[in-house]
């Protein structure tokens, strides 16, 4: 049991966009507590992460169109590093010790299937506060399997402690109300091919994106509002945010790296299809020093209105080996912008999880400190067959986590 427990939480991930795997990822921490030495603990991780990560070897193959063995390399290496911490988590204060190493760097840069997810799912809308609570909840449970092991009596507050958090799960959930994207958000999604060195090529597919986006804008409930009066509630983007306090127009969220490689030119095209007063928050790939041509870029998403554009969001995890490679000069996306700060849009404080980042613990904790209204999902799948497994996680990581924050989440996807 304490392999087959681990194993079928890993495998719930894989089935569903839903956070079905979330909620019983806690069964990682159950098989652990129930082996019997360090191996035993090492093998019921190990069992978790590697069922859980599974189709690893596929999408790396996918996304670097490599051979199946650097995916086979890389599953069984990152499966075993995520799995060998635990064989020292025999008591509940070394079991939170391990949520937290695998949650922030260096583990935290592909610490995926993360139980601490299940806290939006056990505290929706409690932010850090439920993160604290879940914590407590394992520590509390862990301890009371580890007596029970040793054949010694529980502290007399744990059986207490144990009861008053499983009230509080359930007071959470049934106060709970799921909240719904601000009026006139919209998220596109997408049918774009990836982006290449031909210009001319570069032109029309970008076209396909803008007409993809004016498309949703035109089906989209209209305001009654003028031009002009739109277009002077619109932010005024050319700082580091955009300010305005009132909503104008539509906000539209376009996905990961749609864009591609963002200059003025693709400024121009997309703002020549766009509505006086709304706003286009689109994602490209921004040079990281826009004075000196180094290489390095930024996965990001920027702001687009009639007067100007700016960066409003960049990962802090691009994708270790695809995109940060710090050993090509000719294109590499930088991983030294480790902190992504909530930006206010249209008056409403907004984050943006891009793609990889999605899976990952680390920038969602950056979120929860700073409790956003929406969460911007934005993703590229442009590589992916149907029915990849990596989506799948991406959107279920995503709804956990703001559920945790209770944040609404606007999604846009670009699939190829």
């Amino acid at each position: 049991m304490s392999v087959l427990l681990p194993a079928l939480a890993g495998l719930a991930w894989t089935l569903s966009s839903q956070p079905y795997g979330v909620g019983l990822s806690p069964l990682l921490i159950v098989g652990v507590l129930l082996a019997e030495s360090p191996l035993g603990r090492f093998l019921a991780a190990l069992a978790y992460f590697g069922v859980g990560s599974a189709a690893l070897p596929s999408e790396v193959q996918s996304f670097f169109g490599s051979g199946c063995i650097v995916g086979i390399g890389l599953w069984v290496l990152s499966s075993t590093l995520l799995a060998a911490p635990w064989a020292w988590a025999s008591r509940g204060w070394r079991v939170v010790a391990v949520l937290l190493i695998e949650a922030l760097p260096p583990l935290g840069f592909f610490g995926w299937l993360s139980p601490l997810a299940v806290a939006g799912v056990l505290f929706p809308g409690m932010g850090v506060v439920g993160l604290l609570l879940c914590l407590a909840l394992f520590w509390a449970r862990a301890e009371s399997m580890w007596t029970d092991d040793q054949q010694i009596s529980a502290p007399s507050f744990l059986a207490p402690v144990s009861r008053g958090l499983f009230v509080l799960v359930v007071v959470a959930n049934a106060l709970y109300a799921p909240p719904a994207a601000p009026y006139g958000w919209i998220g596109v999604n997408t049918r774009v091919d990836h982006e290449t060195d031909d210009v001319i090529a570069e032109v029309a597919r970008n076209q396909q994106w803008i007409n993809q986006a004016a498309a949703a804008v035109a089906a989209a409930p209209q305001d009654h509002g003028t031009p002009a009066a739109r277009d002077a509630k619109a932010p005024a983007f050319g700082g580091a945010q955009a300010g305005a306090k009132k909503q104008g127009g539509v906000v539209v969220v376009l996905p990961e790296d749609v864009a591609g490689t963002w200059g003025p030119g693709t400024a121009a095209q997309a703002r020549a299809a766009m509505r006086p007063g709304d706003v286009w928050l689109v994602g490209a790939s921004v040079l990281a020093d826009r004075v000196r041509w180094d290489g390095r870029y930024l996965n990001a998403v920027v702001g687009l209105g009639q007067r100007g554009d700016a960066l409003l969001f960049a990962s802090p995890v691009p994708v270790p080996g695809g995109m940060w490679k710090p050993w090509n000069r000719e294109k590499s996306y930088t991983a030294s912008h480790w902190w992504e700060p909530v930006r206010t849009i249209a008056g409403v404080r907004t984050w943006a999880s891009i793609c990889y980042d999605q899976g990952l613990a680390w920038p969602w904790l950056q979120a929860l400190v700073q409790r956003p209204a929406v969460v911007l999902r934005v993703s590229n799948y442009w590589y992916e067959p149907a029915g990849a497994v990596a989506p799948r996680v991406e959107a279920a990581t995503t709804a956990a986590w703001a559920r945790l924050m209770g944040a609404a989440v606007v999604t846009a996807v670009n699939r190829g």
